[in-house]
């Protein structure tokens, strides 16, 4: 520790300091020599002041002082209570240095000496006010509050403790109970009793004749109370000035039990260090609430023991003074404003005659000015903000502009209520995957050889993966009740919550200029790096090293190009079959109103949806994947299947169906009204369990689901490393026969359970015993009794299409049918219905279409139709008993009467065979006519989409197994950064659609373009932020993968809105509700996606370095192409002749300005990101700010941001930018979001990082120094 020399020696030399304790000790000083070591016994004058022991150099109390002792971490011990030879004897023990020996006169001297030294420590008066503290909860039966010189410990007092307050004097038996302060009842809307603004005159100067550095805190003294004033508010610190003028104001709420006869005490503070906000207290003044109230200024003198020691000066804005008649409530309070903005006060005396009303008027600051000038007192209109984010901080302040006038500043922070409601969507369309995945791998039965480890470790990553998200969405779940809305940075390691944004905030600034007529709001997301972060702080190159390396493997391997394009089939194939149903679904509505105008633009879609859906595949694919499986699947004779004990793979794929393989929350297609089948039947038909997917059972609790999950791992991964032992031990001459008998060992290992589960129910019926009726795919309007007399059913709702294994995934068991056989059956079944439409619509002599051009005959052997198969109807083509080419020629248009003469000679009957025998004026039901070749269509896509996953497993199976583990921790990873990017995303879409009014503009622009989603980031690639800027990099760009859709809220829906979000990895889709007003009314829904940019540019000392070593290459090519997008971007917004012309102008400017600023490529060109920021302003954007935990540096940069909104548009002088500047960074919104985050007002900078920052990202002295981030 450092000590200033003459300082010191001034202090303790000083007549007018008054020291603890002081007299006369013999001091023992070592002397050392090179070759010799003494102690001398020197008598000295001591001084004791707080923790600082002066040694004089004699006994002369006014000598100069030879030695300081800092009493910190010392005990002072007595070893012998009597006299010694030399004295009263009494030893310092310092922790970390050597003991120092005191010797006094007399044993009275010597215990004072030791009790003042005791008493010295921080530690100790710690202790003591801690005690304190207690002595007052006791009595007050409050919450501890900040105490002491330290004035920087307050908080607000929150609502709830005012009301715990009351309820406690109303009933003074009740015990006391803590509540945690909350600011979730404080309502932005709300009209505030009055706002004050301060200044003080005439303050004292110090003993040095130094003018005091002034802060106001504002106290509250409650009715009942005598002697406990609470901390309300506080104005910022002025350095050096005798007559502050403070920017920040202070408002009284009635929320807040504020009333007119509250007491406030206004007490100015000299703040004597800045980094320690040590302060002195000079004086205060106190006043009841209903004084300031009666006026608009109020010159009040400040008191202190000393005497008078200057003025405060009030300034307040009162509501009451422009009520007119009829507009109070019944309590004499004006209602709550519901425009934008509220005006309270008319300039130049307005509708009011009372000359009471115009007496109160008076500017704020100028003194000058007489005291009737119009004061207006604003309240922005904060729409449905409060519905969208939680639990806001409020910042007021009044600043100058540069015509005199007042700019009325509101700063709010707030929480988003979606932070943990989008991840946990988002990780149950994950947790369907693997399921998916898991149905997949197993529905290829139990292969042979090294097949079979590599399905188990397949099997094994899938079910870790599935553990992993699960266990995710368990977390979040009970981080969701427990009524928390954000992620603290102090645990961004935290690996339970990584799919959890950090320190997700909306930080708007609401601005009025009175004198302009401007005003207007500027909405910022603050929100932590999207990226994974490692507690122990290792680096792996982020997703963009970890990308390229995944692509140079699979230029390795053939077969991963095939692997991606066979999940790619699999993805179109799903959901070109939900678009067809909802086609048909479509359909047989308007069938059932009989409209034919209607029915046939929706046929050829249909059509055309069918065409392509059937030429997705290769029949060259498939049949190499039909040839594997009937190459490596180890098929079992049925006679001996209940004989043998089931193998470690069948019980293990028998056990997937106890994972409740349908999530519940997720309507992808259907929740299934049957159980899921056994993989493995036997002769009963399984039991409908307590987790399964019945409508009529509620899901198993995550915790069960978890540990079975983590149990079924361990069983995979166990037998999977008994597979790889075996595969070993084949190499070193191992026989079939010792392998086998090893494989049935590891039967023990499966837990008791299992086999019980596993035993045949009946051992009378084989395993070819079709599935029960229960089991097989029903149609809900069947059920019902009748689908003649029912609407359209189960089989066409896309929420209640079955996704149950029976109908999308084969059965271990299950031979795959032919792809040629499923394309003919979806080809018949889309003939006949196309149709049956055109007979409906008058065009029965249309021919039939062709969706294949024919392809030469494939020879297929081994397929064989399922046994669950029923029997083919009428248009549904059966297994082939000829040549396919024949197939191929009955599906051919029937020849025309002109064309007859080239075929067999004989007279064709004109019409087609699908309709005929059938009377349009006899046919009433139309649905009823169509709803069987819609269920057959239905049920061929069923299959082709089970023959789809078949393949796409095979080709998994026969990538490297490397290859696998790389990209499944790829996509874990890019699933954690696209979670939290997603949901910061979609926090500022609801704050934009809620939190302020929608015009028609705005509409139109998402309509047709899209909105820009600006991220601004302040990363240095350096160290491990630099896998963050790689995290980010990609989490941005997937963001413009998804769509989103805006729906009407109704009802309830109005009052929480809640995005959903529905599809798959690869096509996410976000439906976004919005208040019902504020969509047209023509029904016509709005669909859209957005361009995301995303500049970086490091501020800090790495950054230094980073450019120094040439590592910032890599951002500037990315700030780069994210400038082409932006200018793209700006070309289709001007064609659409969005925006004035003069922001067109101003646009093209700035874009032409970013372009040299990006070319000149210059260290630390903070300018590119400023100049983004009014791109993205002028262009409605959203705006997006992060830096590794959202706290110091994007503080720093977002306050920035609003001074350069309130001098751009609402003229703040540039010579009140720097003072404005600190005002918000150390007394603002961000203060409170660092306290939120470490418990702490400090920004984590250290001094020695300060001198790195560019000038306008410097935080002010006092607001930062060690801190835990």
């Amino acid at each position: 520790m450092r000590f200033n020399k003459s300082e010191l020696n001034a202090l303790a030399t000083s007549p007018a300091t008054k020291f603890d304790k002081e007299g006369l000790l013999i001091v023992t000083d070592r002397q050392e020599g090179f070759l010799w070591r003494s102690e001398v016994r020197v008598e000295r004058w001591c001084k004791l002041r707080g923790n600082l022991l002066f040694c004089l150099k004699d006994k002369d109390p006014k000598s100069s002082v030879s030695a300081v002792l800092v009493l910190e971490n010392c005990r002072a011990r007595i070893l012998n209570e009597d006299c010694d030879p030399d004295g009263y004897i009494f030893d310092l023990d310092f922790k970390d240095s050597p003991t120092e020996r005191f010797i006094s006169y007399s044993s009275a001297e010597r215990l004072a000496w030791v009790y003042s030294i005791e008493q010295a420590s921080n530690e100790t008066l710690n202790l003591l006010i801690s005690h304190l503290k207690e002595q007052i909860v006791a009595k007050s039966r409050q919450l501890p509050l900040a105490m002491g010189n330290n004035i920087d410990l307050g908080v607000p007092v929150p609502p709830a403790m005012i009301q715990q307050q009351q309820q406690q004097e109303d009933s003074e038996d009740s015990p006391p109970v803590e509540v945690a302060p909350t600011f979730e009842e404080l309502d932005l809307s709300e009209l505030p009793i009055c706002e004050t603004a301060l200044s003080c005159d005439s303050l004292p100067v110090d003993t040095f004749g130094r003018d005091p550095n002034p802060r106001v805190v504002c106290s509250v003294l409650q009715p009942g109370e005598d002697c406990l004033w609470r901390e309300h508010a506080r104005t910022e610190l002025q350095e050096g000035t005798r007559t502050p003028q403070f920017l920040s104001t202070m408002r009284f709420q009635r929320s807040a039990g504020f009333t007119a006869s509250t007491r406030l005490r206004f007490s100015v503070h000299d703040v004597r260090e800045r980094m320690t906000l040590t302060s002195v207290p000079l004086g205060h003044a106190e006043v009841a609430l209903g004084v300031i109230q009666d006026t608009t200024r109020l010159r009040l003198p400040v008191g202190s023991p000393r005497g008078e020691c200057g003025f405060i000066t009030l300034v307040s804005w009162s509501p009451e003074a422009a009520v007119e008649p009829g507009q109070a409530t019944g309590n004499g309070l004006p209602p709550p404003p519901r425009s934008s903005t509220q005006l309270f006060e008319t300039a130049g005396g307005g509708s009011t005659s009372s000359g009471s009303a115009s007496g109160r008027r008076a500017h704020r600051r100028t003194q000058s000015l007489p005291p009737k000038l119009g004061v207006r007192l604003f309240v922005p209109q904060q729409c449905g903000l409060q519905r969208v984010c939680a639990k806001p901080r409020l910042h007021t302040y009044r600043l100058h502009s540069s015509l005199g006038a007042d700019i009325s500043v509101q700063e709010t922070l707030l929480e988003s209520r979606l932070c943990c409601v989008l991840p946990q969507q988002l990780l149950s369309i994950w947790i369907q995957r693997e399921k998916e995945l898991l149905q997949e791998i197993s529905g290829m039965g139990e292969l042979s050889g090294e097949w079979r480890w590599r399905q188990m470790n397949l099997l094994e990553e899938h079910l870790r993966l599935l553990k992993d998200y699960s266990q995710a969405k368990q977390n979040i779940q009970q981080l969701a009740r427990d009524g928390v809305f954000f992620k603290r940075s102090s645990v961004k390691t935290d690996e339970s919550l990584e799919f959890l944004p950090v320190n997700l905030h909306v930080q708007r600034m609401w601005a009025q200029n009175d004198t302009l007529q401007r005003r207007g709001f500027l909405d910022i997301v603050t929100v932590g790096a999207f990226t994974r972060h490692d507690a122990k702080g290792r680096q792996c190159g982020g997703l963009i090293k970890l990308l390229q390396e995944s692509k140079s493997w699979k230029l390795e391997q053939s077969n991963a190009c095939k692997v991606q394009a066979a999940n790619d089939a699999v993805q179109a194939t799903k959901q070109l079959r939900k678009e067809i149903v909802e086609l048909m679904s479509q359909l047989l509505q308007l069938a059932s109103r009989r409209c034919a105008t209607d029915m046939m633009p929706l046929c050829d879609q249909m059509v055309s949806k069918t065409r392509t859906l059937l030429n997705i595949w290769e029949p060259s694919i498939v049949k190499e994947a039909v040839d594997f499986i009937e190459q490596h699947r180890i098929i079992e004779e049925p006679e001996n299947v209940l004989m043998e004990p089931m193998s470690p793979f069948r019980k293990i794929t028998q056990q997937l169906t106890a994972l409740e393989l349908k999530s519940p929350e997720l309507e992808d297609f259907a929740t299934p009204v049957v159980a899921p089948p056994d993989l493995w039947p036997r002769a009963q038909p399984p039991l409908m369990r307590s987790n399964s997917w019945h409508p009529s059972n509620s899901s198993p609790s995550s915790s069960l689901d978890i540990r079975a999950i983590d149990s079924l791992q361990h069983v995979v991964k166990c037998y999977n490393e008994h597979l790889r032992s075996l595969e070993q031990g084949a190499a070193g001459q191992r026989t079939e026969k010792d392998a086998l008998s090893e494989a049935e060992g590891t039967y023990q290992s499966l837990p008791l359970a299992w086999h019980a589960q596993s035993q045949p129910q009946s051992q009378s019926q084989p395993e070819s015993t079709p599935i029960p009726a229960a089991l097989q795919l029903i149609d809900l309007d069947e059920l019902r009794g009748g689908g003649q007399q029912q609407p359209p059913a189960g089989f066409l709702d896309t929420k209640l299409m079955s996704s149950s294994p029976s109908a999308n995934y084969y059965r271990p068991t299950e031979e795959p049918e032919p792809l040629d056989l499923t394309q003919l059956n979806i080809e018949a079944s889309v003939m006949c219905l196309e149709c049956k439409l055109k007979f409906f619509c008058g065009r029965r002599d249309s021919p039939a279409i062709r969706l294949r051009h024919p392809k030469p005959p494939m020879k297929r052997e081994g397929f064989a139709v399922a046994p669950q198969q029923q029997a083919p109807a009428p248009d549904v083509i059966s297994a082939p008993e000829k040549p396919a080419q024949q197939l191929e020629l009955d599906l051919k248009p029937l020849p025309t009467a002109a064309a007859s003469g080239s075929g067999s000679g004989s007279a064709v009957k004109k019409g087609n065979k699908f309709t005929d025998g059938l009377d349009l004026s006899l046919t009433t039901d139309w649905a009823a006519e169509l709803r069987p070749s819609m269920r057959k269509l239905r049920h061929a896509m069923d299959r082709l989409l089970k023959t789809a996953r078949l393949m796409h497993s095979v080709q998994r199976l026969q990538q490297d197994v490397r290859c696998n583990r790389l990209q499944a921790s790829i996509m874990y990873r890019r699933d954690v950064c696209f979670s939290q990017a997603l949901t910061a995303l979609v926090s500022s879409l609801m704050l934009r659609l809620w939190g302020s009014e929608l015009d028609m503009a705005y509409l139109v622009m998402l309509r047709d373009l899209g909105p820009l989603a600006y991220f601004e980031g302040l990363l240095t690639l350096f160290g491990n932020e630099a896998d963050m800027w790689s995290d980010m990099c990609i989490a941005i760009e997937d963001l413009s993968a998804v769509s989103f859709q805006l729906v009407r809220a109704q009802g309830e829906a109005a009052l929480a809105p809640m995005p959903r979000i529905t599809g798959s990895r690869q096509a996410l889709e976000v439906q976004l509700p919005v208040p019902e007003h504020s969509l047209p009314g023509n029904g016509t829904s709005i669909s859209f996606k957005i361009t995301p940019v995303f500049f970086n540019i490091g501020i800090n000392g790495k950054a230094t370095y980073a450019e120094t070593v040439g590592q910032t290459r890599e951002q500037h090519r990315s700030n780069w192409d994210n400038y082409l997008r932006l200018s793209q971007y700006y070309g289709r917004y001007r064609k659409l002749g969005l925006g004035s012309v003069d922001a067109g102008e101003s646009l093209q400017s700035l874009l032409a300005f970013m372009e040299q600023q990006l070319r000149a490529n210059l260290s630390k060109n903070v300018k590119i990101l400023h100049l983004a920021e009014d791109a993205c302003r002028l262009m409605d954007g959203l705006r997006f700010t992060s830096c590794k935990s959202a706290k110091d540096r994007t503080g720093m940069a977002v306050t920035l941001e609003q001074c350069r909104v309130l001098v751009r548009e609402f003229q703040l002088p540039a010579k009140h930018v720097p003072y404005a500047l600190s005002t918000m960074r150390s007394e603002g919104t961000r203060m409170d979001n660092v306290l939120k985050n470490i418990g702490t007002r400090k920004y984590a900078f250290h001094w020695t990082q300060v001198p790195f920052l560019p000038a306008m990202y410097r935080p002010p002295v006092g607001s930062y120094g060690k801190a835990q981030t």
